[in-house]
């Protein structure tokens, strides 16, 4: 069996020392003071803006994923006052300790991603999760690998449609690049194995791969669905030495349309034949949180329906403050016992 480890990356919103740093970056960045419209874009408070869920994301690996070799707690200095830090399976990372300096300090996922490989000690095989990423019932390892491969969903489109919206933007970049370094209508033909098994990924989605196929000849890099991602290494690697150029632009200290995110190391692992099929949409769920789909996340949450849940905060959320407690709520339900991740 791979050693995997879990990788986890996190700020305290609330920190004045950060929320100074930020404003004179931002500043600096985009030669203006903040505004309302910051608000409501990819740099706004809401994607920074800590739920107190972060005590349960602890419990539930120690529950739910005890197999796990170590979680890399990835932060700018910071720590929870409660996190048991002592824990043999816990290793602190500071942004200083792998993301060269000339890309700090940072009030950007991308460069805190895409550096995962300078991590010191992370092993090839690791599992990339947001703050927002729960695991809610019991997982194996082969959730996330089999035979050393990353488990991605194995969906084609009939088309690529990508909005103009900046996460779409960001998602068109990570097409043009996969596309611009592998033949991919030859790729997927080469690995039809995973793209059009009906046993693995039954056979309407089997069908409507080998259709797909035909007809857009690429792969679309918007169908990994927003929950903890398998990685390799290696992957890394070889995509900062392919595209130096874009990778340095991705590691800007805010988000632009310009950049690409992670999903692209997803689609160059599928473009390369590295990965294990999936069906599409089995791994869990995904909610952007407002009061309207509030109870059916608590539902989920409680019935534990799916391996595991994305809840995304954004500036549709309605009632921050009722739906931070109702989910903390429901998470207590199904884990209320202290990890020894706690002090």
């Amino acid at each position: 069996m791979e050693t995997i480890d879990f990788v986890l990356p996190w700020v305290d919103d609330t920190d004045p020392k950060w929320r100074a740093g930020k404003r004179v970056a931002w500043n600096q960045f985009m030669g203006i003071e903040p505004s309302g419209e910051e608000e409501e874009d990819a740099n706004g408070d809401c994607r920074y803006r800590d739920m107190g869920i972060l005590p349960y994301w602890f419990r539930a690996v120690e529950k739910f994923a005890p197999w796990v070799n170590k979680v890399y707690f990835v932060t700018c200095g910071q720590k929870p006052a409660w996190l048991n830090e002592k824990h043999p399976k816990l290793v602190l990372v500071n942004h200083e300790d792998y993301i060269p300096a000339q890309y700090l300090p940072t009030f950007n996922a991308r460069p805190i991603e895409l550096n995962f490989h300078r991590i010191p000690g992370l092993s090839e095989h690791f599992v990339f999760f947001d703050d927002d990423m729960l695991l809610i019932r019991p997982v194996g390892p082969e959730y996330f690998f089999v035979d050393g491969a990353p488990c991605l969903p194995a969906d084609l489109t009939p088309c690529d449609y990508f909005g103009d919206n900046d996460w779409s933007f960001v998602c068109f970049k990570n097409y043009v690049v996969v596309n611009d370094h592998f033949q991919l209508y030859d790729a997927i033909g080469r690995n039809g194995d995973k793209w059009f098994d009906v046993r693995k990924l039954g056979a309407r989605n089997a069908l409507k791969n080998r259709l797909c196929h035909k007809i857009n000849r690429t792969l679309s890099v918007r169908g990994y669905e927003h929950l903890a991602c398998a990685h390799l290494k290696s992957t890394f690697e070889e995509v900062w030495a392919a595209c130096p150029a874009l990778m340095e632009v991705s590691c800007q200290p805010f988000r632009t349309r310009e950049q690409v995110n992670q999903w692209l190391l997803c689609a160059w692992n599928q473009a390369a034949g590295r990965f294990h099929p999936e069906r599409p949409y089995s791994r869990g769920s995904h909610y952007n949180i407002s009061k309207g789909n509030l109870d059916e996340i608590c539902s989920v949450i409680r019935e534990q329906r799916v391996p595991q849940i994305c809840l995304n905060d954004s500036a549709a959320n309605d009632d921050p403050e009722k739906c931070f407690a109702d989910i903390r709520q429901a998470l207590e339900a199904i884990l209320p016992e202290k990890s020894q991740f706690e002090l």
